[in-house]
């Protein structure tokens, strides 16, 4: 049996399948609702993934570093790393993400071609790559992403051997343009990630109770402003700013589909206030709650 990386919450843990033991790859098309600014909830898994934004711009945030995409940009996130995708509201955004084991390309053994060529993409502490179409042999690594796309939904006789293959000529192709770099800045460490990921995992377990600072303070053993600093650097928002907007994103859900009134489905979201719960929802939805829920039937 598989355990936990080491740090890693599973709350925030993505448990969705991707693919099968047999064939560990999935391939998914996404036009994200535009109703929200987080168009992929911050999650990780265990999975490489290849994101390629078709239409629209937007920001992936890797452990606490933003990456502006848009058109035609490829993002290769590496194995196990805290990510999300967000785009202003109201602004269309699609993609499509090609999500595989590692093990799908390793080889049983350490060979060349697994040490000198794959591991520096496969590891789990390899670095967030981002690729803007601004050379031919970009485009030739577009192209292949979007080769695999279209046979993984053509599902014709040995697709899946196209696939492997499409896959590794493009990480023959990072591995030729690609040098290794230095980082600009220095390095997050790795418990200040473990440490951010458990902070957001306590937030959404808790979220519909009244949480506090001194909360944090002695759940994480930490003083507050060290707290409020390293989730801000990781996250780029506060803790309750964060818990407000993860609040309202359940609230949201519950709006939809359910037929409780709005100041119950306030409390049972975590806020005691009415008007303060109407005040934070329009200012992340950028309309009331009862004209949001209207919306979201009229579309049903």
């Amino acid at each position: 049996m598989k355990t936990e990386p080491a740090g890693k919450p599973l709350q925030l843990r993505e448990t969705t399948p991707h693919g099968n033991p047999m064939f560990p790859l999935m391939l998914y098309d996404v036009s994200p609702d535009a109703s929200f600014e987080e168009r992929i909830g911050c999650h990780w898994h265990e999975e490489i993934e290849f994101l390629v934004i078709t239409k629209g711009e937007a920001s992936v945030h890797l452990n606490g570093s933003v990456y502006p995409v848009a058109k035609d940009s490829v993002c290769l996130i590496p194995s196990n790393q805290l990510h999300l995708l967000t785009c202003p509201r109201g602004r269309r955004l699609d993609f499509f993400a090609i999500v595989f084991h590692p093990d799908f390309l390793r080889s049983p053994g350490s060979d060349t071609v697994q040490t000198r060529y794959l591991d520096p993409f496969l590891s789990g502490e390899a670095a967030c790559i981002l690729l803007q179409p601004a050379a031919a042999w970009t485009y030739e690594l577009l192209q292949c992403l979007q080769q695999i796309r279209e046979a993984f939904h053509a599902k014709e006789y040995a697709y899946e051997l196209f696939l492997k293959i499409r896959l590794l000529e493009a990480f023959r192709l990072l591995a030729v343009h690609t040098a290794p770099e230095k980082p600009a800045a220095e390095p997050v460490p790795g418990h200040h990630i473990a440490l951010a990921k458990s902070m957001m995992e306590y937030l959404r377990i808790h979220y519909d109770t009244d949480v506090t600072l001194l909360q944090l303070e002695r759940a994480f053993n930490l003083s507050r402003g060290h707290i409020c600093r390293l989730f801000k650097s990781m996250t780029h928002m506060t803790p309750f700013e964060y818990l407000n907007y993860y609040r309202i994103l359940q609230s949201a859900a519950l709006l939809e589909h359910s037929c409780d009134s709005v100041g119950t489905i306030a409390a049972k979201s975590g806020f005691n206030n009415i008007s303060y719960y109407n005040r934070t929802f329009r200012k992340y939805m950028r309309m009331s709650p009862t004209d949001f829920r209207k919306s979201r039937r009229g579309n049903l």
